[in-house]
C-alpha cells in the first residue's frame, strides 16, 4: 500500500469533497479522508510501503478527454504542421521544405493539416490544386484545413485516386469545380473521410510504436482517460487491427492511457457485421474498450458545412451539408440501439442536431427499455427548444469549450446575432441537468486541458490581439469545469462507478498540479497551471522532474 499525505485533494465526490490524505492498494483507492484517519486505516490493515508527501498540492482526479481522434494525433505529429499559418504563400514555403526533406524511397502521400484559411493575410480561400502542384510534382499530396472536414489534393493525388472532369460528378458538393468542370482538388465531409482511409500507411507495429508516443504527450497534460474516433484512420477502417494494437500493448505494459473507442460508421452493413463480429459497448477492458458508435451527421461552421436550418447569414447560397437523410440516420441510430450501443453523433447545425435528437426519439419510443446514454458531438448551434429536447431525451452534449476562442469571431456572421446569443451554451445545459462531458476534439484543437478549462470558466479568447468575452452568462465555475473533464467524461462511456472521482473503491487515476485551481488570482493562471505528476493505477506514468523540455 502507498501512503499520500499533506494535500489539498478535491475528489470530485459530493459525499467526501475534499480530503488530506488517500491510501492506494494495488490499483485503487482504498481509503481516502484525513491524515489521522490514514494511520488508523493502515494500522488495521498493515503498513504503507512507501508514504508520499503531497506538500500541499492541488490533487484531482485524472482528466478525461471525451471527444478527441487519437491515432489522427499519433499521425499528425509526423505530418506538415500547417496551424498558424497565415499565407497560402507561407503553406507552400512549409511543404516545399517537407518536400526537400523527403527521401526518394518514401512512397506514401505527403499529408499536412491545420491551416485556416480566415486566418489568411494575402487571400481568404481555401487553397486548390494550383497552390500545391508547382512544388509537389508527382508526389501524391492532401492537406487538410484545421476542422478536418476541408481537404485540398493535388493533380498527383487526384490522378491516384481517379478523381477527374467525370468522376467528380458522382461526388456532388463533396468536390469542388473549377468553371470548365474540373475538380479544382477541394474535397469535403465523407469523400475526405473515405480518402484518409484509403491511404493510410498505418500497419500493426507502426500502430504500436504512434501510440506509445502519443500516449506520453497526454499523460504530460493529466489526461489518463481519452474517448476517441480512431477507426477512420485505419486502412480499409480495420477495427480489428486498431484493437490488436491496444491489446498487445496492454499485454505488453505499454498501454498506459485509458481508450475509449467511439467506433465511426457510414451505412448500416457495415455496422450491422461489426456488431455480428461480437463488438458492442463496453466490450474490451478498463485500459481500452468500445464506448459508442460515431456518426457524422454534418461538417464545420468554419468551413460552412454545418448543417442549419435556415441559409447561413453570410453565404445565403448554402445551409450547410447533411451527410444522412433521415431516414437513413433514422436507420444507423435504430441499429445500434437496438444492440444496445449509444451512439455519439458529430451535429454542430441546429439542422443536424434536430436530425439526430429525432433519430435518438424514434429509437427511444420504438425499444424504451433499453436505457442507452446517447450523445451528440459538439452541439454548437441550439435553441431553447433545442435544448429542451436534449433535457427530454436525457442525451449527453460532448462539447469543446475551447472552440469558442475561434468560433466567437465568426458565429454571429455564420448564423446571425440571435441564433449566435443561444449557442455554445453549457452552463444553461448543465442547469437543466445535461451531462456535458468536456474534450477537445483533438488534433483540430490542442488536447491541453488548461485552455479548455480557461475559455469554458472565462468565455474569453486566448488566441489573438485583443480579449473578448462571448456570453458571459454562459461561464461556468472551477468546480463545473474540472466535474465536467472527470466525472462527466466517465459518466459518458458507462464507467462512473469505476473512475471519475477519487472515491474508495475506484481506480487510483489522479494528477498533482503546481497551482490550486480553486484559489488563482488571476484567470490567466489557469493557462499557466501545470501537472506534476500523473497516476494511473496507483502507478506514477508522469513526473515533470524528468520530463523532457
Amino acid at each position: 500500500m502507498i501512503l499520500f499525505k499533506n494535500g489539498n485533494i478535491q475528489t470530485m465526490d459530493s459525499t467526501l469533497p475534499q480530503a488530506e490524505a488517500m491510501v492506494i492498494n494495488e490499483n485503487k483507492f482504498v481509503y481516502v479522508g484525513t491524515q489521522n484517519g490514514a494511520y488508523e486505516y493502515l494500522r488495521e490493515h498493515g503498513n504503507a510501503k512507501e508514504e508520499i508527501d503531497l506538500e500541499g498540492h492541488l490533487v484531482i482526479p485524472g482528466l478525461n478527454d471525451s471527444h478527441m481522434h487519437f491515432i489522427h494525433l499519433a499521425k499528425s505529429l509526423r505530418s506538415v504542421d500547417l496551424v498558424g499559418t497565415t499565407s497560402i504563400n507561407e503553406i507552400r514555403t512549409r511543404i516545399k521544405s517537407a518536400m526537400e526533406n523527403r527521401t526518394k524511397e518514401d512512397k506514401n502521400w505527403l499529408e499536412g493539416e491545420g491551416w485556416n484559411q480566415d486566418y489568411f493575410q494575402d487571400e481568404k480561400r481555401f487553397p486548390n490544386k494550383f497552390d500545391l502542384d508547382e512544388i509537389t510534382g508527382d508526389v501524391p499530396t492532401i492537406i487538410m484545413r484545421a476542422c478536418f472536414h476541408i481537404g485540398v489534393l493535388n493533380t498527383a493525388a487526384m490522378r491516384d485516386i481517379g478523381l477527374n472532369k467525370e468522376t467528380a460528378k458522382e461526388y456532388g458538393d463533396l468536390v469542388e469545380l473549377l468553371p470548365n468542370g474540373e475538380p479544382n482538388g477541394v474535397i469535403k465531409e465523407s469523400l475526405l473521410e473515405r480518402i484518409k482511409v484509403k491511404i493510410s500507411s498505418l500497419n500493426l507495429e507502426n500502430t504500436k510504436e504512434i501510440v506509445v508516443d502519443a500516449q506520453e504527450r497526454l499523460l504530460s497534460a493529466g489526461l489518463t482517460s481519452v474517448q476517441t474516433d480512431d477507426i477512420g484512420y485505419m486502412p480499409s477502417r480495420d477495427y480489428d487491427l486498431l484493437f490488436q494494437a491496444f491489446e498487445e500493448l496492454e499485454k505488453a505494459g505499454q498501454l498506459k492511457v485509458r481508450i475509449g473507442e467511439q467506433c465511426l460508421f457510414e451505412n448500416p452493413p457495415s455496422l450491422e457485421e461489426f456488431f455480428k463480429k461480437g463488438y458492442t459497448a463496453g466490450w474490451g477492458t478498463n485500459r481500452y474498450r468500445i464506448t459508442s458508435i460515431k456518426l457524422l451527421c454534418d461538417g464545420s461552421l468554419g468551413a460552412r458545412t454545418a448543417a442549419l436550418r435556415n441559409p447561413y447569414a453570410d453565404d445565403a447560397s448554402t445551409k450547410g451539408l447533411e451527410i444522412f437523410t433521415q431516414e437513413d440516420l433514422d436507420n444507423m441510430v435504430m441499429i445500434s440501439h437496438e444492440n444496445n450501443c449509444p451512439v455519439a453523433i458529430h451535429a454542430i447545425g441546429d439542422r443536424a442536431i434536430e436530425m439526430s435528437l429525432d433519430a435518438i426519439e424514434k429509437a427511444q419510443k420504438k425499444n424504451p427499455k433499453n436505457h442507452i446514454r446517447h450523445g451528440i458531438v459538439h452541439c454548437q448551434i441550439t435553441d431553447e427548444e433545442i435544448l429542451e429536447r436534449f433535457k427530454e431525451l436525457n442525451v449527453l452534449a460532448f462539447i469543446q469549450p475551447i472552440f469558442i476562442d475561434y468560433d466567437m469571431n465568426i458565429v454571429i456572421d455564420r448564423v446571425g446575432y440571435d441564433l449566435a446569443q443561444t449557442s455554445y451554451a453549457w452552463k444553461t445545459m448543465m442547469d437543466k441537468g445535461i451531462h456535458i462531458p468536456f474534450g477537445t476534439d483533438c488534433p483540430v484543437e490542442s488536447f491541453n486541458p488548461m485552455a479548455n478549462i480557461y475559455t469554458a470558466v472565462t468565455r474569453k479568447n486566448i488566441n489573438g490581439n485583443q480579449k473578448k468575452v462571448y456570453l458571459p452568462n454562459e461561464r461556468l465555475n472551477m468546480y463545473e469545469a474540472i466535474y465536467a473533464y472527470t466525472v462527466e467524461g466517465a459518466y459518458a462511456s458507462n464507467e462512473e462507478n469505476i473512475k471519475g472521482t477519487i472515491t474508495k473503491g475506484k481506480l487510483a487515476d489522479f494528477i498533482i498540479l503546481d497551482k490550486d485551481l480553486f484559489n488563482l488570482s488571476y484567470e490567466e493562471d489557469i493557462l499557466d497551471t501545470k501537472v506534476v505528476k500523473t497516476y494511473v493505477d496507483g502507478k506514477l506514468v508522469y513526473d515533470s522532474k524528468f520530463a523532457v523540455k
